[in-house]
């Protein structure tokens, strides 16, 4: 569903996850046409670098706008509360390895503060009802993280890398690689697991193993299936 800041409900609590759509089209945002909803299309491409763009992280709202992004959401008493992703230390150095090396890259990895990327118009959530205590544990966990390159302070000892292709580059990176949806997937369903919502942990873990395209993450398949309710 498309992404409301407020949606003025008292009584709705929940977690899960947002999404922005990668660049598509030219001047216009113009993603393949399907069944599916797709909020923003034909949308101006610079009217959503603006929408994102905030003087402490210019470099996000390019990152946004030109990969798409995948962080976790928190929602409590009707208000996003928590947005939180993982995404590369360095936008910069990311983006020129991309540039030069393609997709399967490998950089340090760092948890940002994403609330800026609601405000694309391409933005969707899948988010999951919860209690209001379980909605504010969630929101004190990923809000701890921003800063961070680990899941958390229990993490395995070893390095933590971003990558756009993770299940390609993680056997030749010599520590643990993941992307925005992966990363995002992996504290979410840790989440839910012990707040004995398994069967949500079940859909994600079916959805992941489809195929190469859902192994790595990708931001179409991801935006496609939160939009379609990954088929639950």
């Amino acid at each position: 569903m498309a992404v409301l800041l407020n949606n003025g409900n008292l009584n709705d609590h929940a977690i899960g996850l947002v999404a922005v759509s990668s660049w598509q089209g030219w001047l216009n945002h113009q993603p393949r046409q399907t069944e599916i909803e797709q909020p923003g299309y034909g949308v101006s491409n610079l009217s959503r670098l603006w929408s994102t763009f905030t003087w402490s992280s210019p470099k996000s709202a390019f990152g946004y706008t030109k990969n798409g992004h995948t962080a976790l959401v928190t929602r409590e008493n009707g208000q996003i509360t928590h947005v939180v992703g993982f995404n590369p230390n360095s936008f910069m150095l990311a983006g020129i390895l991309q540039t030069l090396q393609g997709n399967n890259i490998v950089a340090q990895g760092l948890w940002y503060d994403d609330t800026p990327m609601v405000h694309d118009p391409t933005a969707i959530s899948y988010e999951i009802n919860v209690s209001k205590a379980q909605a504010g544990e969630f929101g004190t966990l990923i809000g701890s993280l921003v800063g961070r390159s680990d899941i958390g302070p229990h993490s395995p000892n070893g390095q933590y890398y971003y990558s756009f292709r993770p299940a390609v580059t993680e056997a030749s990176a010599g520590g643990i690689v993941g992307n925005c949806g992966n990363m995002g997937l992996l504290i979410l369903c840790q989440f839910l697991q012990e707040a004995g919502l398994t069967r949500y942990v079940d859909m994600f873990v079916t959805w992941v193993n489809q195929n190469q395209n859902t192994k790595n993450f990708g931001q179409g398949p991801m935006m496609g299936s939160m939009t379609a309710g990954f088929g639950s």
